[in-house]
């Protein structure tokens, strides 16, 4: 018998020596990597992007679309979205499945229940602290649309730019400014520069409380920049609309580390995808959607394809549609523990039309999941292999978490 993409995907280490004769034969290296780096102009989903907030606002209908429902008998239980700042039950041993380079990871995954979405919180060391990178970038321009919206409620982010209030450099829109950080295209400034800029319009204190207050843990600190200078280090954000400043920067203040966990970040981006169709008590602090969009088209630029890769690997690029991939990358070698460290932050929904090729509705699913991965470099200090291997890792790890997905597997 003929087996499926999906049934052939349950053999891993298959797998990862595929991920990695691509990597291979792609002459990847440490700076330049076959999924990290593939950038958005190679992914068949780039053409999806202007459509992800209409799709984000879509629902199963209940007749020709349905949402996954676990059994009753599932361990994982179906439990309402918390509220702000409130922490949801984490099922500490539901990622055991994860390959041991994977060091922290959290997965929640999204079911509809009378319109609002329900959540099961999967986790591996979800809490504990550590670097996550790049991955962390989202977090300031968040905070951004949460300050500017409890403002200005009618204000959509679109229609704002970013002022030097120095007066030295030319204004940029918001949103080119956020793409081009997410994508890593530098066409106005480095990615670094950019998020650096970004967390200027809260003091450090005050975005690490908001992160906080948002996502109910405590135990993080959050007041690091990128290793780079700000690009603008006295921003404004100008309406053009209405003629008038929103924000300013905040005073400045000394650096410590940025230190986060899993659950934070998966929190954040199922807040943002999600939104719509969570409870007012469930939702980022003052944010609209007409504002929040603008982050969801950026974040659908995102370097790192791994939920493409996923896609395609498991035989259903051409069975799903209004899809959505939104995520961010992180990445780095630390001298400190002498590692190399890839993290995958994204949100991922679709409608599985399978079921309804077989004659039954389509399925909506959707979840949320952050992975943290880190492989020690020997000494010979050569980051080429560890750094390719790292990469081929997580593009496993993604595949098996959706194929599980697609499998109604979690339990």
């Amino acid at each position: 018998m003929n087996l499926t993409s999906l049934e052939l995907a349950k053999d891993r280490a298959r797998l990862f020596k595929n991920y990695l004769q691509i990597e291979i034969d792609a002459k990847a290296n440490s700076e330049k990597l076959a999924f990290l780096d593939r950038g958005i102009q190679n992914s068949p989903y780039q053409k999806e992007i202007t459509n992800y907030p209409e799709y984000l606002k879509q629902k199963p209908d209940g007749l020709k679309v349905i949402s996954y429902i676990p059994e009753p008998n599932n361990r994982l239980k179906l439990t309402a979205f918390p509220s702000l700042g409130e922490l949801p039950q984490i099922d500490p041993q539901a990622l055991n499945f994860l390959h041991e380079d994977i060091k922290q990871a959290c997965v929640c995954i999204g079911t509809f229940v009378d319109g609002k979405i329900q959540a099961q919180w999967l986790g591996k060391n979800a809490l504990t602290k550590a670097e996550f990178w790049s991955a962390t970038k989202i977090i300031p321009l968040l905070n951004i649309v949460s300050q500017v919206n409890t403002k200005y409620p009618d204000c959509d982010i679109d229609n704002c730019v970013i002022r030097d209030g120095n007066g030295q450099k030319q204004d940029f829109n918001f949103d080119d400014l956020a793409q081009d950080m997410i994508s890593y295209s530098a066409n106005i400034a480095t990615s670094n520069s950019l998020a650096a800029m970004f967390k200027r319009f809260d003091t450090r204190i005050g975005l690490e409380q908001w992160l906080k207050n948002t996502t109910g843990n405590n135990d993080l600190t959050f007041r690091g920049d990128y290793g780079e200078n700000p690009y603008l280090n006295n921003p404004k954000i100008f309406n053009l609309s209405k003629k008038q400043v929103l924000l300013t920067a905040a005073v400045n203040s000394a650096k410590q580390n940025n230190s986060v966990s899993a659950y934070d970040l998966t929190r954040l981006i199922s807040m943002l995808g999600w939104h719509f169709h969570l409870e007012q008590r469930s939702r980022l602090k003052g944010c609209q959607w007409n504002s929040l969009k603008t982050i969801v088209r950026a974040m659908g630029h995102d370097s790192a394809r791994y939920a493409d890769e996923a896609i395609k690997t498991l035989g259903m690029d051409s069975r799903i549609t209004s899809p959505v991939i939104i995520s961010k990358l992180g990445y780095g070698v630390s001298s400190l523990r002498g590692t190399v460290e890839t993290v995958y932050l994204a949100l991922v929904r679709f409608v599985d039309e399978r079921p309804h090729a077989a004659g039954g509705p389509a399925k909506l699913r959707t979840l949320a999941m952050t992975l943290r991965a880190q492989k020690v470099l020997d000494s010979s200090s050569n980051v080429d292999r560890p750094a390719i291997e790292i990469d081929a890792r997580v593009c496993a790890e993604v595949t098996e978490i959706l194929r599980r997905l697609l499998a109604e597997e979690f339990s």
